[in-house]
């Protein structure tokens, strides 16, 4: 049996795995800027940036991946100048509007996480969980203090799972009439403070 291993960074090959797991899962809050996902998988995959990405891998294939901040770079970068040569020149502007709600700036002290995605059919087995702790363990690896995510309101299965790996919700940002857009009305910032996790094995 292929044992699930956390690795870090995307493995060869796999770019493409990991653009189409992460559009599964938060392709409502893409779509609006990036169109389906014939578009909008190959720019993801194009632009991801691997060394921003931890990956859970069974065998050799990719069932999920978390994206995080660094050195001021995210797991994507997303810029006008791609826009307008996978769209239009025109469009490039509006589509990085549609795109900037959904940017968050990481804190001082802080590991921001880009995202979770785990492909459906590995859920169960606990990835999430595995990468998770894996970002907190890098975390304190760089110095950071705490790991903060946001969870939409439509996920509640996610923040369940951030909150038995001791996430609290921080601050609840409402989105009217733009969230409707996303197909979502909430988003909930979380943090994990670390700082009374040291000593722990």
């Amino acid at each position: 049996m292929n044992t699930l291993r956390i690795v870090r960074g995307v493995p060869t090959g796999q770019r493409t795995r990991a653009a189409e797991l992460y559009w599964e899962a938060f392709a409502g809050k893409l779509r609006p800027a990036l169109g389906d996902a014939v578009r909008g998988v190959p720019l993801l995959a194009d632009q991801l940036m691997a060394d921003h990405f931890l990956c859970a891998v069974i065998g050799d294939q990719v069932v999920g991946v978390l994206g995080f901040h660094s050195g001021g770079a995210s797991g994507f970068e997303i810029t006008h100048r791609v826009l307008a040569a996978r769209y239009s020149p025109w469009s490039a502007w509006l589509r990085l509007l549609l795109l900037a709600p959904l940017d968050r700036s990481p804190r001082a002290g802080e590991l921001l996480l880009d995202g979770v995605c785990v492909d459906a059919a590995a859920r169960g087995r606990g990835v999430g969980t595995l990468l998770l702790e894996e970002a907190a363990i890098l975390a304190r690896e760089t110095g950071a203090r705490a790991v903060r995510l946001s969870v939409v309101d439509t996920n509640p299965r996610a923040r369940a799972l951030y909150e038995r790996l001791g996430y609290r919700a921080e601050r609840t940002e409402h989105l009217g009439a733009l969230g409707r857009l996303y197909g979502i009305a909430a988003a909930t910032a979380m943090v994990r403070p670390l700082a009374a996790e040291e000593g722990v094995v």
